[in-house]
């Protein structure tokens, strides 16, 4: 690679780049497989996991960073460590950076964003930095950071956060004096505000799930408060983190309404900007705040537009047209890094984010995939070196395995991918014919972008060379499929995704659990449910890895479905954006982002 990725590796180094969650996630809190959101719901006794599609990934990929002298500990656990005082506390100089005295007059950017929020209200948006948690950030803030460089969670809007040693207490400390633009203070009743909307106005996003595992929300004063929960939760903070951590002004909300705030949230949030203009189809506008709690917000415009598709995106970038770009399809990756010559970049790893979805079950259907042994055979069929090739000229990062080399959690013997063995799923195959009088045949559903396509005939032709007889549906959009798959069920398998996360892998794998309300494939074993519930409680690399291990272990008796790739999310801006940083599920945040006017 060029010297230029060589910059760039170094730059993603010092960020402290590693897997985040998100994906293809839909209007309503789940995620699709393919390039665009949809509709879902989600669920009062279950976070529904963002699942991806299997759209981009780069063998050439900077790998998640080793130890070395930017600072980052890939030891680290994602979840938080307790200081000294039993909690994590905010560092003093957590305010933004000192690049500029005052909003600097024209100064502008606009990103290309991947797709476009259902709205500009936390609990529409169907979260991550796929859609809308970029946008919503900039408006409202968040309570709680991932931290890439150290892999934790550090305080944001809050001042310090601590657990009880069983994990279902966590106390929630806010900084003192900040203040929303109308003058109504950041408090703790504003923060039960915030997230009981999740549950009050049936939000379609994840973050409807975390909130109902609140049983209690304790106030003990204006800047104090004890989150109770349902059940032990190590990594919490991540709740922090996502929408349900952005905090809305109950004033704005309750004066004028639902509807108007999801479409014009004017003095509705405590981030670095206000909204100028939102113009659903077209641009999302916002602009610096003169009042902003962290210190002055140096670039006065950040636009937010939409350009289908990865190469026209990148198009616009290299036209300058955009200054940020968000991209997914591993072809388009693979030119930004020949061609983007002192640029910086900053990527988010999707271990699993490549899957054929299987339908186990799912709502009591019966499709023949109801039987583990053809499970198997499809998981044994799927080479993921062929799909790579046909779907990515061979530059994704292919690999059957729920973890990628470069997950800090990976381990060679604990992971080791599944290898393609045509030989056994011919007679898995050969084996449920004999037995039921099955003809072989099966549905796969996908969609029409070019890559998927391409992606399509290669699963087609492997699992017919291993006995089945596959009816192919991609001929609608991703919108089609969310339809089939999420609100129809009526698939025997799809191509999809699930976004294991370093930061919180818990979250996406949760929607194995048998009674999981985003359980979407019908999947239930009980060693399954063991497993989650030692990863639910885990709170370090060691107890995180470990639990990890036994899930993929179970995965390799039971065969939910066929993982064969990672898939990356790469940001790329340009050299003169500068403080733009990476929090989690594929998010970034502007609130120290400047322009290198040298």
């Amino acid at each position: 690679m060029r010297s230029w990725f060589l910059k760039l590796l170094a730059l993603m180094l010092a960020f402290g780049l590693v897997a985040a969650a998100c994906g293809n996630d839909d209007d309503e809190g789940v995620t699709a497989g393919p390039d665009e959101p949809a509709p879902a719901q989600a669920d009062d006794d279950a976070a529904p996991a963002p699942a991806d599609d299997d759209d981009g990934a780069d063998d050439d990929a900077a790998p998640a960073p080793a130890d070395d002298d930017d600072g980052a500990d890939d030891d680290a656990a994602p979840a938080p460590a307790d200081d000294d005082d039993g909690g994590i506390a905010a560092p003093a100089d957590s305010e933004m950076m000192d690049n500029c005295d005052a909003t600097v007059p024209g100064s502008e950017i606009t990103m290309g964003i991947f797709s476009e929020t259902a709205g500009l209200d936390p609990t529409v948006s169907s979260g991550s930095g796929t859609t809308g948690m970029i946008e919503l950030a900039t408006l409202y803030d968040v309570l709680v950071i991932y931290d890439q460089i150290n892999k934790e969670y550090v305080p944001h809007l809050a001042e310090s956060f601590s657990s009880n040693d069983d994990l279902t207490e966590w106390t929630l400390t806010l900084r003192p004096d900040i203040a929303f633009p109308d003058g109504t203070p950041l408090d703790t009743s504003v923060v039960q505000f915030t997230m009981e909307r999740f549950l009050r106005e049936g939000g379609r996003n994840q973050g409807r799930a975390y909130v109902a595992w609140i049983e209690e929300f304790e106030i003990i004063d204006d800047l104090n408060m004890v989150f109770h929960l349902d059940r032990p939760w190590g990594t919490f903070p991540y709740a922090l983190s996502d929408e349900t951590g952005m905090m809305v002004n109950p004033t704005v909300v309750e004066a004028i309404g639902n509807e108007e705030f999801n479409l014009n949230p004017v003095n509705a949030g405590l981030g670095p900007y206000n909204i100028e203009r939102y113009a659903p189809g077209e641009e999302i506008v916002v602009t610096a705040k003169d009042d902003y709690w962290g210190g002055p917000v140096c670039i006065e415009t950040v636009r937010f537009i939409r350009i289908p598709g990865a190469p026209a995106t990148y198009e616009a970038y290299k036209n300058d047209e955009i200054q940020v770009a968000f991209l997914r399809e591993p072809r388009v990756i693979s030119e930004a890094r020949e061609d983007g010559e002192g640029a910086n970049g900053h990527v988010f790893l999707q271990n699993a984010g490549g899957v054929v979805f299987v339908n186990n079950g799912v709502r009591g259907s019966t499709p023949p995939t109801t039987d583990v042994r053809l499970r198997e055979a499809i998981a044994l069929s799927v080479d993921p070196a062929v799909m790579d090739q046909r779907a990515n000229e061979g530059l994704g990062k292919p690999g059957a395995s729920l973890l990628s080399t470069d997950s800090i959690y990976w381990d060679e013997e604990l992971f080791a991918p599944i290898q393609p063995n045509l030989e056994r799923a011919r007679a898995l195959v050969q084996e449920v014919k004999d037995e039921t009088g099955w003809d072989g045949t099966i549905r796969l559903a996908c969609h029409n972008a070019p890559s998927r396509i391409d992606w399509a005939i290669a699963a087609e032709a492997l699992l017919e060379a291993a006995g089945f007889e596959v009816e192919v549906d991609n001929d609608g959009t991703i919108l089609d499929l969310i339809g089939i798959v999420l609100v129809n069920a009526d698939f025997d398998l799809a191509c999809w995704g699930f976004n294991v996360s370093d930061e919180t892998p818990f979250i996406p794998v949760l929607q194995f659990r048998s009674d999981a309300g985003n359980n979407r494939i019908g999947y239930a074993d009980p060693n399954m449910d063991a497993a989650l519930d030692k990863l639910q409680v885990a709170t370090n690399n060691d107890e995180i890895q470990a639990a990890l291990a036994e899930i993929w272990s179970v995965w390799q008796q039971s065969w939910p479905s066929a993982i064969y790739e990672t898939i990356e999310e790469f940001f790329i801006w340009k050299p003169h954006v500068k403080g733009i940083v990476g929090s989690q599920a594929s998010s970034l945040l502007f609130h120290d982002a400047y322009l290198d006017q040298g």
